[in-house]
C-alpha cells in the first residue's frame, strides 16, 4: 500500500449537509457475520456478503449520532479507527428492555447507519463492536426520555467506516444477509 494523498477536498454549499441519523440496522441472529465486501475505485462499498438479518431500528429526530475518532501510536506506527454510535430509543417497554438486554449480550455488533443526508455507512464491518455504556430510564419530568438512553456501541477498526452505495434498495447490496425494511 502506498502512503500518499491522491486528491484534495472542495467545500460544497453550506446547505448540503444535515447532522444526525435517520435509521440504524444491526446484524442479528445466530451465526451472523459480514464475511466480505467489494469496493469501487473511490473505496465505497458496492456489495456485501455474509449471513444473518440486519434488523431496522427507526431513530427519533436529533436523538442518535455517529462519530469516528482515530488513535495513532507513533512509536508502534499503528492507527485504530474507533466508530461510535450513541442511540436513544423512546417508550420503555418489555420489548425495549429485551432488545437492550440482547444488544448488551452481543460479542460482535455489525451495523449499517443511514444519516440524515440519505447516505449509508458501514459500522464495524471488520472487527465488530461492543455495547460499552447506556441504560434504560423512566425519566423524571413529563418531557424526559422514557426509554433506552445513551446506548453506546464502540468498535476498533483498521480502516475508517465506508459509504455503502445504494442505487435501488439497501437489500440489493447484500448477498446472504436479509435487510429488514
Amino acid at each position: 500500500m502506498s502512503c500518499f494523498i491522491s486528491s484534495g477536498y472542495t467545500l460544497d454549499c453550506r446547505t448540503s449537509s444535515v447532522g444526525g441519523l435517520k435509521n440504524l440496522w444491526i446484524l442479528g441472529d445466530a451465526g451472523n457475520n459480514v464475511s466480505g465486501w467489494t469496493e469501487n475505485a473511490n473505496r465505497a462499498i458496492t456489495s456485501v456478503s455474509g449471513a444473518g438479518t440486519f434488523y431496522l431500528f427507526q431513530l427519533t429526530k436529533q436523538g442518535s449520532s455517529f462519530t469516528e475518532n482515530v488513535t495513532v501510536n507513533t512509536t508502534a506506527q499503528s492507527v485504530v479507527f474507533e466508530p461510535t454510535l450513541l442511540i436513544n430509543l423512546p417508550r420503555f417497554s418489555q420489548s425495549l428492555r429485551n432488545t437492550f438486554q440482547d444488544l448488551v449480550a452481543l460479542n460482535n455488533v455489525y451495523a449499517v447507519i443511514e444519516d440524515n443526508n440519505g447516505r449509508y455507512w458501514s459500522f464495524a464491518f471488520q472487527n465488530g463492536a461492543l455495547v460499552t455504556a447506556g441504560g434504560v430510564q423512566t425519566g423524571l419530568a413529563y418531557s424526559d426520555l422514557n426509554g433506552m438512553a445513551a446506548l453506546t456501541i464502540v468498535g476498533g477498526e483498521p480502516n475508517a467506516s465506508q459509504e455503502i452505495l445504494v442505487t435501488t434498495t439497501l437489500q440489493a447490496v447484500f448477498t446472504g444477509i436479509t435487510v429488514q425494511s
